[in-house]
């Protein structure tokens, strides 16, 4: 997903750089620092939302919700807003496969040369990354995992997804790609969380290694599907009343003739927007604007561009990061030889120092990049090197009014779900916790996980 930043901000981002006296050492993540995050109070927090004088059986408690209608649900609503001025957007990667979920491990834990199938003593699959999912390694198109990203989504404040999409052929795991975004779709549409599509063009170059007019209608099929399936949905994210639409490059297709005929053959005109500098590659006449993305430089290169590159009158979407980590080398997807280069998420706080330099200009929203990119060790999501301090940042930097300890509800409810899969208490309570927690409700999602966790057991925490 890194693409290189255009040349004048990279000459900048160096120039402040020097001027700094920043080291490039200072950006390089030692792995020999990890450790894991995790608490006995994280384990036990759950001892705390419940008197344990007055524990009801669980009988009783299925009995109790029960009696209550999913229309009477609905109607108890008690929303948190974030108090944020700009949306935050977090970029999400719709492209993991599970062998409970999909009958295989897919290439975004696997590359070229780890096993998920192995497991080590500490109870961890091998995995291509250098993070480890606080959950394990998942499946996009698992139910559970979807609910359980999407309420940590709501608990920290984030008001939408945009999600990775690389086209609608069955090209290598494209269409895998895809149908993991609808099908994350089914639940993010349930909720109040908005959503958009970043269209990758490199898709064209895996179909054919020189342009050809075959390519370009591919590509007009593509944003083509985009407007015809995802644009009408009313939770799409529209700036001013035109649905968002982001390009991560152009990467491939560079010539702006060949984006007047793509972009011309959609209905309307909307909000396109390319990645930083390459507003002229596709022609200023077809776009809207540019969004910012992670660079080698940091901090300096976002100030060279908030404060020197970028036209506050187009739409900007900015960005935020935690780090930058890829395994890319390790994995077998670049050579030895690669020239490297990491973001370190120890010594430093980059998701808040990028957040704060980005939300002192006039952005039209922030782009938390990413909500989890393990390859590229960008992921937001609990893991077990940090825990959940990403997600409590993210709270913190959007003043969503729940607390820290209400990032554990998600966790409690997927861990107890694939504990006891087939248990009718644990199925019909945990869904009823959840849909409480969504819609606000926390006091009651927090009693129903209690009484299951204390009635079932908590060792597989």
């Amino acid at each position: 997903m890194i693409k290189k930043c255009p040349p004048k901000l990279v000459l900048l981002g160096i120039c402040l750089f020097i001027l700094s006296a920043c080291e490039t050492d200072d950006f390089i993540e030692n792995n020999t620092t990890i450790t894991n995050t995790t608490t006995p109070e994280d384990v036990k927090l759950y001892e705390k939302w419940f008197d344990s004088s007055k524990l009801p059986d669980i009988e009783e408690v299925f009995s109790e919700e029960s009696l209550i209608s999913e229309k009477q649900l609905d109607a108890q609503i008690v929303i948190q807003k974030s108090s944020n001025s700009q949306p935050v957007y977090v970029h999400y990667m719709p492209w993991f496969q599970s062998k409970e979920t999909d009958g295989y491990w897919g290439q975004h834990w696997t590359m070229t040369n780890q096993n998920p199938e192995v497991v080590h003593e500490d109870g961890r699959r091998q995995i291509a990354s250098h993070y480890y999912p606080k959950i394990g390694p998942y499946s996009t198109k698992d139910k559970d995992l979807q609910q359980y990203h999407l309420l940590l989504m709501k608990l920290s404040g984030v008001d939408g997804v945009i999600f990775d999409w690389y086209g609608m052929r069955d090209v290598l795991d494209f269409n895998n790609i895809k149908e993991g975004m609808e099908s994350f779709l089914k639940q993010l549409n349930k909720t109040d969380i908005e959503f958009a599509v970043m269209y990758e063009d490199r898709v064209i170059h895996e179909q054919a290694r020189a342009l050809t007019p075959i390519q370009i209608s591919q590509a007009k099929n593509d944003l083509q599907y985009i407007e015809s399936t995802y644009f009408d949905m009313d939770n799409y994210i529209r700036i001013d009343d035109k649905e968002l639409l982001m390009i991560f490059g152009p990467n491939y297709i560079d010539e702006e003739q060949d984006w007047n005929e793509i972009l011309g053959s959609l209905e309307e005109k909307y909000n396109v927007l390319t990645l930083w500098g390459a507003q002229d590659v596709i022609g200023r006449q077809n776009t809207n604007g540019e969004f910012a993305w992670i660079d080698r430089g940091h901090l300096n290169t976002l100030y060279g561009y908030y404060n020197y590159n970028v036209d506050f009158n187009d739409v900007i979407g900015g960005v935020s990061y935690p780090g930058f980590h890829d395994f890319y080398v390790e994995g077998g997807w670049k050579p030895a030889d690669s020239r490297q280069w990491s973001i370190n998420r120890f010594d430093d706080e980059p998701l808040v120092n990028s957040f704060t330099e980005t939300t002192k200009h006039p952005v039209d929203f922030v782009q938390i990049a990413t909500w989890n990119d393990f390859g590229e060790g960008t992921m937001i999501e609990p893991t077990e090197e940090h825990g959940y301090k990403h997600v409590e940042q993210l709270q913190d930097l959007t003043r969503i009014g729940y607390s820290h300890e209400d990032l554990r509800i998600p966790y409690y409810i997927y861990k107890i779900r694939k504990q006891f899969p087939k248990e009718r208490y644990v199925r019909f309570l945990t869904k009823r916790a959840y849909k409480y927690a969504m819609k606000g409700k926390l006091s009651r999602a927090k009693w129903i996980i209690s009484i299951l966790l204390m009635y079932y057991g908590d060792s597989y925490l």
